[in-house]
């Protein structure tokens, strides 16, 4: 027979944590080797707060080199003694006082054991942030862009995209066999200031670099070197598009629905 206090030990909780970071100075939300991420920074203060536990975080979104997040949803599991010692609130505070300032935990919260924060996602939302002007000061968080932009045609780009499609032409590892349907919920443009606007994608899934491309054959054809008939037709088969990646500094994943 086990004692109450030797169940009790063996239970693992999961817990589910909401983060914001500037990925400015990190080579995405994912371990790496060598280099710097959201993932290990966060992994390792885990470590450091629960010495001798093994702790994996799962994000919702594997954010690539240099992108933002709002609200990027995480879990992880952790023996239950150990998380009753220090609580939710305490748990938060001390996180937030082992990460550097551009990582920051916004809440942490007990969760149902079968909550997986990438699998049980619905929807994510992404923004990114354009401008024609330059700027001095926001300039790492935006994209100057050059070339003409008619917003009509950006908006009618929007509409082109909306529902299930296959973006094989707009993701990198294309030679990859696997499924590129996506279901995008929304998609549109908002002008925020003068000169400064800003496209919002909603959708189940997303592909690998799948918004730097859209964003970047939406602005193709906003600026009419893409017509958009053209663009429709190559879309809908599948058939490769010529379009530039824009840049992941102005690159935001706003929020994770469930």
């Amino acid at each position: 027979m086990y004692s109450p206090q030797q169940i009790t030990a063996g239970k693992k909780v999961n817990i589910k944590i909401i983060v914001e970071y500037d990925g400015s100075a990190y080579f995405g939300w994912q371990r790496q080797k060598d280099k710097p991420s959201i993932q290990q920074k966060i992994e390792d203060a885990l470590k450091i707060l629960f010495p001798g536990e093994k702790i994996t975080l799962t994000g919702a979104g594997r954010t690539d080199t240099g992108v933002h997040a709002y609200n990027q949803c995480a879990n992880f599991k952790i023996s239950a003694e150990k998380f009753r010692d220090k609580g939710i609130l305490k748990l938060k505070y001390s996180l937030n006082a082992l990460l550097p300032g551009d990582i920051v935990i916004k809440s942490v919260k007990k969760v149902n054991d079968k909550f997986h924060s990438r699998y049980s996602a619905k929807k994510r939302e992404y923004i990114y942030r354009f401008s024609v002007n330059e700027h001095a000061i926001c300039r790492n968080y935006f994209y100057f862009i050059r070339q003409e932009f008619d917003a009509g045609l950006a908006i009618k780009f929007c509409r082109t995209i909306k529902g299930i499609h296959s973006f094989k032409a707009l993701c990198k590892n294309r030679e990859d066999d696997h499924d590129f349907k996506c279901n995008v919920f929304d998609a549109g443009i908002k002008r925020r200031a003068a000169g400064i606007y800003e496209f919002r994608i909603t959708a189940n899934r997303f592909l690998h670099s799948m918004v730097r491309a859209v964003v970047g054959a939406m602005l193709k054809v906003s600026s009419g070197s893409l017509p958009h008939d053209e663009f429709t037709r190559k879309f809908k088969k599948g058939d490769e598009i010529k379009i530039q990646y824009v840049p992941s500094n102005a690159l935001f994943l706003s929020k994770v629905t469930y």
